[in-house]
């Protein structure tokens, strides 16, 4: 019958043949994530009201205008020409939000740390139990 050391080898190897190449290639993928995919760009947003109505207005990176409007409700807290910031996708202006946008890949990011780590941590045991 073999022992759990006989026993923890073969688990050991799969365990790192299982995690440490998708955690890698997840960290490979959201680096790319990070370098490519165009992020969020922040600006100052000035509250308005008009005849046409309320909302805030913007310039982006062309220092063109943008518009957003909002019902007064939305902007109960804010006076006329009160500034926040705005955060906008540089290609599309008119998608925008008011918080601040979550980094792109983090779910890969946080997989992909916890695979490798768990990958190394079965490569290294894997190498020291022998020792044993």
């Amino acid at each position: 019958m073999p022992t759990a050391l006989e026993m923890a080898g073969p688990i050991l190897e799969v365990m790192t043949w299982l995690c440490l190449p998708p955690g890698l290639a997840l960290l490979f993928y959201s680096g790319i994530l990070r370098r490519f995919v165009h992020p969020w760009t922040v600006s100052e947003a000035v509250v308005y009201a008009d005849a046409t109505g309320t909302g805030f207005r913007w310039f982006d990176r062309k220092f063109q205008v943008h518009h957003a409007p909002m019902s007064p409700h939305d902007i109960k807290d804010l006076a006329v020409g009160d500034t926040l910031p705005i955060y906008y996708h540089p290609k599309r202006p008119t998608q925008w939000q008011t918080a601040a946008p979550e980094p792109v890949g983090r779910t890969a990011v946080v997989l992909g740390r916890v695979l490798t780590g768990i990958g190394a941590a079965a490569l290294i045991a894997g190498f020291l139990l022998p020792m044993f």
